[in-house]
């Protein structure tokens, strides 16, 4: 398996080198036959075949490997298992207007916030991100080991935080899974709280873009089936394009449909278990182990021939044969 494939349009030079090495020959040749005379231009030019031969096939597999070096080929390699070193959560809140419904006291926010709260002061040791999503998501605090900077912004998390309409989940999950640090080995878990309402991008695509970066999603439902009217930060009734106030529900069949994927779990906050349930979660994936697949590099195996072939090439080049090159 090559690492690196695009090497192999590399290839293509060969064409050239092939090219300029024919030409050569019949250049040599041309020239043997008008300096040799009549007794030794035979046995120059057989000579010179032989040895052009060697030569050129010799820079041409120095030249080949040099590229299967660049693909980096790699063996099967073996898989190994190694213990976590500590977990990072990203608390990924959804802060559209929708989330201002009061069906869960005191609102969908504050509960979220009241719920993240409660996490973090029952976890010690670990790491903690925010990120917030409306229109787009956005970072608020980057993975880091105080607790309190997260905890000092939750207050002042509310819709007027951005312009922009809807719940882009996708990208609030893509901006979550930008926030961890690539190279360690530490496992990844993202605290999702959305009512799945209004929601825009693809969310099939952002449990796939999870999976592959095998980092685990818990999902938090806000709100409930029923529903409420909403209103705005300032008290006035949301209407509709009709005139009616809107109601918002919880889009728990959204949310428990990407529950399937075997990464995602999906808890509701009106349960009064969601704290326990969550924090089961997060320390089951704490005591599970990390499985890492290591593959060997097969660099140094073309690197080594291709050092091999140049040597050869330039003894075949210097060297004399029959007392003639």
């Amino acid at each position: 398996m090559a690492a690196r494939p695009e090497a192999f349009l590399l290839f293509f030079i060969l064409i050239p080198i092939i090219y300029i090495l024919v030409k050569r020959y019949w250049r040599g040749k041309r020239d043997l036959n008008a300096i040799g005379g009549k007794w030794r231009s035979r046995l120059l030019i057989d000579v010179f075949l032989i040895k052009w031969f060697f030569s050129s096939l010799i820079f041409v597999l120095f030249v080949v490997f040099s590229i299967l070096t660049l693909a980096e080929f790699t063996g099967r390699g073996k898989t190994t298992v190694e213990s976590s070193s500590g977990i990072d959560i990203v608390f990924t809140v959804d802060i559209s207007g929708s989330m201002l419904g009061t069906d869960v006291h005191p609102s969908r926010l504050i509960r979220s916030s009241d719920l993240i709260s409660a996490l973090i002061e029952n976890l010690t040791g670990e790491r903690f991100g925010l990120v917030v999503f409306k229109g787009a998501g956005t970072k608020i605090i980057p993975i880091t080991e105080d607790s309190s900077a997260v905890s000092s912004v939750l207050p002042y998390l509310e819709p007027d935080m951005f312009s922009s309409i809807g719940s882009n989940l996708e990208d609030g999950i893509l901006t979550a899974l930008n926030s961890f640090t690539i190279g360690e080995e530490r496992k990844k878990i993202i605290l999702l709280f959305t009512d799945g309402e209004s929601l825009t991008g693809s969310t099939a695509m952002s449990a796939e873009n999870a999976k592959d970066n095998d980092v685990n999603i818990i999902i938090i439902g806000t709100g409930t089936d029923i529903g409420v009217e909403l209103y705005s930060t300032s008290g006035e009734p949301v209407l509709d394009e009709r005139g009616e106030i809107v109601v918002s529900r919880l889009n728990s069949t959204l949310l428990k449909s990407l529950s399937s994927a075997k990464n995602i779990f999906y808890l509701d906050i009106s349960d009064s278990t969601v704290l326990n349930e969550s924090l089961a979660i997060i320390n089951q994936q704490l005591e599970s182990a990390i499985i890492l697949d290591q593959r060997e590099s097969r660099y140094r195996v073309f690197l080594s021939a291709a050092i091999l072939f140049i040597l050869l090439f330039i003894s075949v080049r210097i060297f004399p044969w029959k007392n003639t090159f």
